[in-house]
């Protein structure tokens, strides 16, 4: 290859490694209000970027280490078989989704998965994501009518169970003092369960939940409904329907009311209560809704495509669908004929909105959000969605996080121990072979330049190990440079020219540059296909930094010693 050529491919080699190497170069100078900035300004802006800079990885940036376990137990022997295959791939797709750099998911023993998330550290999102089963259902609410006769029937039955438990505590309170106070109690006890067993018993004998019968309540024993306010009213009729705000802090105690056996008799088998998925700020209080719905399931989520992420007309995060052929045909069926009502989009049992159906929907829709959504949720809906649902139910039984302050030292230490060697070696070189040293010290930062630009592009991971990769290319190019030198040193003592000494000392080491190169690269190729996760990283670097090597010794620093062919002497 001709000086010329030298020239004009280092060149153009230069120029792509700043092009790949950019990404990397603005991410890595960017202060943390600078990425908030541009996540503000330009939402998704910062993981795009990262996508597209070298990744680090878990042991350098912090992250998130997560065990799953698939339930199988539930499936039949088909369902069995690949269920936890197609869990990882439905995790991959989910995870991808969210933009984590460089994901390590692989199955461990016959149902366990390990997913580590590099760079992320949002603990409850990552779960979150993981461990929906992404079961989308559309239902529509029971009527207003039905729902106050059932609240009145869950009104006596915890009201009574209030009362069993005050009577119960007097009982106990009582016991210690008196033996005659005690049997009262008993007695008011024994009338409390007497009324629940008939309450129950006129439940049970009632059987179809007559919604036409008089509970005949109390309207001063109603400690259920009184935790309960009516939001949900269709705009253009003024109708009402069961959907009621919980305040935040009264959810649990709502939630252990529903939860009581006796209560669960007063709900009719074809109805349910659920929960919103996220908490509301109404009128400065936090507040959870609570819908009564219609068990049956009116739509699948199997039938949406096209998902993308919009905006709904107030301005709140929604998720835009389009519908199958036959699912069109359903959905405009199913909004056709229940316009003015609210129709509930249900996921994993938990309601994400109700909107009102304005009129007949066709091919198209969207999946409001709420106006409390973030854009993570929103993102994250999508996502599920996207992905599919998991073939079984998953239990997370191991979850590490890596604090971003360990992550960070380890980058500190990796970074400035590099750097201390890199310097000391630079040193050593220019201080030992002079100029011809620092002509090696150059050759030696193409390289290290070249290879973070290959991984750049590349979009590798960057790790302690592939760091020590790095650091070990570097000695391998060294060790290149000093067999060329203490050639062309020999041939100068014999008394031959410079020309002459560089030609001879290029020669002569070629062969056992080459030789000792390529037994490295075998190495490298082995560990890169036998091994896995931090072994690869080792791996590729060092695949990397010893072909760049090969040609930073050969193209680069050969044709600065070519322009000092003319020299009389050699400062070597």
């Amino acid at each position: 290859m001709s000086q010329k050529w030298r020239m004009v491919l280092t060149a153009a080699l230069v120029i792509l490694a700043l092009v790949a190497f950019w990404n990397t170069f603005k991410l890595w100078t960017m202060s943390d209000a600078d990425k908030k900035a541009l996540d503000d300004k330009e939402p998704g802006g910062l993981t795009r970027l990262q996508q597209k800079a070298i990744r680090l990885g878990l042991d350098l940036q912090g992250g998130i280490h997560v065990v799953l376990r698939v339930k199988t137990e539930e499936l039949d022997k088909a369902a069995k078989e690949g269920a936890v295959d197609r869990a990882i791939s439905v995790l991959r797709a989910r995870i991808d989704g969210l933009g984590v750099a460089e994901p390590i998911i692989q199955k461990q023993g016959a149902d366990r998965i390990i997913v580590d998330l590099p760079g992320y550290t949002d603990a409850a999102r990552a779960e979150e994501l993981i461990g929906q089963t992404a079961l989308l259902q559309f239902k529509l609410l029971e009527t207003m009518d039905n729902a106050n006769l059932i609240l009145a029937r869950i009104d006596t039955a915890v009201a009574a169970y209030e009362k069993s438990k005050s009577g119960a505590a007097a009982t106990t309170a009582s016991s210690s003092t008196t033996t005659a106070s005690k049997g009262a109690d008993t007695t008011g006890s024994e009338d409390v369960l007497a009324q629940l067993m008939k309450d129950t018993a006129k439940a049970d004998t009632a059987g179809k939940y007559d919604f036409d019968e008089n509970a005949g309540l109390d309207s001063e024993t109603e400690p259920f409904t009184t935790r309960l306010e009516q939001f949900l009213v269709t705009p253009r009729t003024g109708a009402q329907w069961p959907g009621w705000a919980v305040a935040a802090k009264d959810k649990a105690q709502v939630a252990r009311w529903l939860d009581l056996p006796q209560v669960k008799a007063q709900i009719p088998p074809d109805v349910q209560f659920a929960w919103s998925t996220r908490s509301e700020i109404r009128q400065s209080l936090e507040v959870f809704d609570l819908y009564l719905l219609k068990r049956k399931v009116q739509f699948e989520g199997r039938f949406l495509q096209g998902i993308s992420l919009g905006r709904e007309n107030m301005g709140g995060f929604a998720v835009n669908f389009k519908l199958s052929s036959d699912g069109a045909a359903r959905f405009a069926q199913l909004t056709g004929s229940n316009i003015d009502k609210p129709l509930a989009i249900v996921l994993d049992d938990k309601v994400e909105s109700a909107p009102t159906i304005n009129s007949k929907i066709r091919n198209s829709g969207q999946i409001e959000m709420g106006g409390s959504a973030t854009f993570d949720e929103a993102r994250n809906m999508e996502i599920v969605l996207k992905a599919g649902a998991l073939p079984a139910p998953v239990e997370i039984i191991e979850k590490n996080v890596v604090g971003a302050t360990l992550g960070s030292d380890s980058i500190k230490k990796g970074f400035y121990s590099s750097l201390f060697g890199l310097l000391v070696v630079l040193a050593y070189i220019a201080f030992y072979y002079r100029i011809s040293g620092l002509i090696a010290d150059i050759g030696l930062l193409f390289n290290v330049f070249f290879l973070m630009a290959i991984l750049a592009a590349l979009g590798a991971t960057l790790t302690m190990p592939g760091i020590a990769g790095i650091i070990l290319t570097i000695g391998i190019s060294v060790d290149s440079n000093i067999l060329i030198f203490e050639r062309i040193r020999e041939e100068m003592r014999t008394g031959k020219t410079v020309r002459a000494s560089i030609e001879a000392g290029y020669h002569r080491a070629w062969v056992t540059i080459v030789d000792s190169h390529v037994t490295t690269l075998i190495t490298a190729g082995a560990l890169f296909l036998l091994g896995s996760g931090p072994i690869k990283g080792f791996a590729v670097t060092l695949f990397w930094g010893v072909t760049i090597s090969l040609y930073t010794a050969y193209v680069i620093t050969k044709a600065m010693f070519d322009i000092r062919k003319q020299y009389e002497t050699l400062s070597i």
